[in-house]
């Protein structure tokens, strides 16, 4: 992961808890209720690799 700043590390936090949050149906659409185009193509990765360790957590 490339060093962020801790405004960029907030959002990625919480594009992750709204994936969680929407499921693994989530879709770009819905996300784009809450985040900007360019937020998701910048941060959308590491926030689903986030979500996805956190998920694996939660089952565990």
């Amino acid at each position: 992961m490339n060093e962020r700043t801790p405004a960029e590390r907030k959002i990625i936090k919480e594009m992750a808890d709204e994936m969680l949050r929407l499921g693994e149906g989530c879709t770009e659409r819905q996300m784009l209720l809450k985040f900007t185009q360019a937020q998701i193509n910048t941060y959308s990765e590491e926030a689903r690799t986030i979500a996805n360790r956190l998920s694996q957590r939660e089952a565990a």
